[in-house]
Order: C-alpha cells, then structure tokens, then sequence
C-alpha cells in the first residue's frame, strides 16, 4: 500500500500523511509532486509542505532550529540539557574541550546529522571537527556541548501526547571473515537501498571513526563480530531503530511534552539520551526537531510500525475543526 501512496505523493513524508488522510476519510491532492499536498475535512482545509505541518508558529519553529536558542529556553525551563557553548574560533572550543574532556561538535543548524563530530580526541582532532562543522553551517556559527553517555532516542509528541519512540542506533555491520569493512558497508548499502533508505557513507566520518576502533576500511572483520562504522544515529547517514513506545517510563514522555511547551510548539521530535528509557535517570534533550520526517518510525528494524502520521492527522483535523 505505501508504495501506491508514494507513486501519488512523489515524496515519502507525503506518503505517510497521505496515507493516514485516506485511512480516516480526509480528502487530499497532491498540487505539487513531491513536495505539497492539499488536505480537507467538512469544509475546512490545510497544506502540508514536504515536513512542513500547519501547526507551528513562526517564532518557536525559527528558536527550535537555532540548537542553541532551543538549548537556553529549555534550561530556564528546568528541562535537563547538555551543557553547550556557541564558539566564535577553535580557541575558544579547545577551551570547552580542556573543560569537559569528552564533547560533540556540530553545526549550529543542521539537518540529517551533517557535519557533526563526536568525541574528538585531542586538540588536532577537535580543530578539524570545529572547521567541518563550520562548513555545514550557513552563518558558520559552532555549537560545542558536554556529551551525554546513553541511548539515543526519538520522542514524536503531537499536543499533549507522545505518539511513537525509537531507540536509534548508529550503523552497523556485521562480519563475514572474508569481506573488509568496506565490502561489507557497501552490501549492507544495497540492502539499504531495497528499503527506499540512504546509504552508510563511506567518507571521513566513517574512517575517523573506525580509526577509534582500531579498524580501517581494508580491516577484514571477523565473522560474527558486529561493530558500529559511525558514531551519529541519523538515519539518513545509515542509522537503525527499534520501536519501544511500550517500555518507554512515563518520566521521559511528560520531559517530551514539556520540552515542546516550552518553545510553544504543537509538533515535534524530541531527541533525548538516556541510559534507561525503562526507569527515571540521568538524561539530556539533545535536539528539538520542529518539523520531524516519520521514517524513523515506519522504517524500524526492530518492532511493530506505529503509523505516527495517523494521530498526527487527526490532531491536525480536530484542531481546525475548533479554530476555522
């Protein structure tokens, strides 16, 4: 069925809202292929543009998408952040670094994980992670935060409710005793491909990291023997999730609701790192997502698909029916 709905959006997030509108008897068009559809329901009407929902303000959505205007906010809102500096020059992020000893590097603004580094390990290494992160930045502004030991997981919270949680994982591979690193990123690719997902790339990221390890693209690994090639969980960067809205402590999901409150926002995706998403702890909101995709969520390796976008619709339906 997705397949038909793809065909008619021309673009996968459309796929899934146009999708939920045809299970819940919302009429739809799509006016631009692959990038805008029109929704209606008794007379009332909405777009949905690519991510992009009817819901968000202006403000909240421009203060979400500065990482750290979102990261202060939610501070002065006793919501648990990781300790973060905007960096004019790597100077001054070095100093961070001697402060904290293990940090992330990214981009101030970013999408799909795109130039961030994680755990630089000596001053030569932060100043590249400062200068890649810079490039992927349109103002070339860096943000440099204390890092947080835990799982990774995504938060989907429409209004008052959480809707789905991921545990995203970075990419993997796992050995054949024959196949370098390489071979198997690029197999692991095709299979990949086969579920309309982005590839593992094969760039600096990749071979940094498996330095750390001890590993290069040559390495022949073991079979058997599993090993992360990047250190981001993105998805569009070769990440994996698992679905586990069922175990998720109701701790995390009231810090999720709160976190949008705060930036007075409708839709979100909350990022939150936690050693156990089973009990309350020690956690950190890593990033507010103000207009989130739903891959991660229809795409899990682990699971049952939750169709996020169907409690997303009716939200949207039910809250003009009150406004228009």
């Amino acid at each position: 069925m997705e397949k038909d709905f793809l065909k008619i959006a021309g673009n996968v997030h459309l796929a899934y809202y146009i999708e939920a509108a045809d299970i819940l008897g919302i009429k739809y068009e799509v006016i631009f292929r692959n990038l805008t559809a029109r929704f209606e329901h008794q007379g009332k009407h909405w777009f949905i543009n690519n991510t992009a929902l009817p819901v968000n303000n202006a403000p909240s959505s421009r203060l979400a998408r500065g990482k750290h205007f979102a990261s202060r906010i939610l501070d002065l809102a006793g919501i648990p952040v990781p300790q973060q500096a905007s960096v004019e020059n790597v100077e001054e992020a070095i100093s961070f670094f001697n402060e904290h000893n293990e940090v992330v590097v990214k981009p101030s603004q970013n999408l799909g994980g795109k130039g961030i580094s994680i755990l630089p390990a000596n001053a030569e290494d932060l100043s590249k992670a400062y200068e890649y992160a810079k490039g992927y930045d349109k103002h070339g502004k860096v943000l440099i935060e204390k890092y947080i030991h835990g799982d990774n997981y995504r938060l989907l919270v429409v209004g008052d409710t959480v809707v789905g949680v991921v545990r995203r994982l970075p990419a993997t591979i796992t050995g054949s005793g024959s196949s370098t690193i390489k071979q198997l990123i690029e197999e692991k690719n095709i299979e990949r491909k086969a579920r309309m997902l982005m590839p593992i790339p094969i760039d600096e990221e990749t071979v940094k990291h498996l330095q750390h390890k001890g590993f290069t693209l040559d390495t022949v690994l073991p079979a058997g023997v599993i090993t992360t090639v990047r250190s981001n969980t993105n998805l569009t960067t070769g990440g994996t999730t698992e679905e586990c809205s069922e175990i998720v402590h109701p701790y995390y999901k009231d810090i999720a609701v709160k976190t949008i409150k705060a930036l007075d926002l409708e839709f979100a995706g909350i990022d939150l790192i936690t050693k156990d998403i089973t009990t309350p702890s020690e956690c950190a909101v890593n990033e507010v997502n103000y207009n989130p995709g739903l891959r991660l969520h229809y795409k899990v390796d682990k699971g049952e698909i939750k169709k996020v976008a169907i409690p997303i619709m009716e939200y949207i339906r039910d809250r003009y029916a009150k406004t228009k």
